[in-house]
């Protein structure tokens, strides 16, 4: 199961950080280290993950004969989301909140303009059905 590999990676790697961090004194930077090592690992495997999750996707819009435009736009969405709240968990975790919490705003912003067309299109459907 990868979930229980990325557990416990993670535990692991919270471990070392805190042990770095108590007993090494002046060595507290390789505690930063490793945690951009774990982050940038966790990613790396997400992203291995989502390709075949797209892959299905794609398969299933081909099938529904659904135009690129709306699957490029609904993956598009995804991704911002999950980028905003990714960005935004390392600067809370950093103790900048509010830096944080600006990117997850950014990401809501910046959803709703990916998503104007959608919207757009919906509203001309309406107005045709009134």
């Amino acid at each position: 199961m990868d979930i229980l590999k990325i557990v416990v990676f993670g535990l692991v790697a919270t471990l070392l950080i805190n042990l770095v961090n108590y007993y090494g004194g002046n060595a507290k930077a390789y505690g930063d280290l490793i945690r951009i090592a774990t982050v940038t690992i966790f990613m790396i495997f997400i992203v291995t993950q989502l390709s075949s999750v797209y892959q299905v996707i794609r398969d299933l819009a081909v099938k529904l004969n659904m135009e690129d435009t709306y699957l490029s736009i609904i993956l598009k969405v995804v991704a911002i989301a999950y980028l905003a709240e990714f960005g935004s968990q390392l600067c809370e975790d950093a103790g900048e909140k509010a830096i944080g919490g600006k990117i997850q705003w950014a990401g809501k912003v910046m959803i709703f303009v990916v998503a104007t067309p959608v919207i757009v299109a919906l509203m001309n459907l309406i107005a045709d059905l009134i």
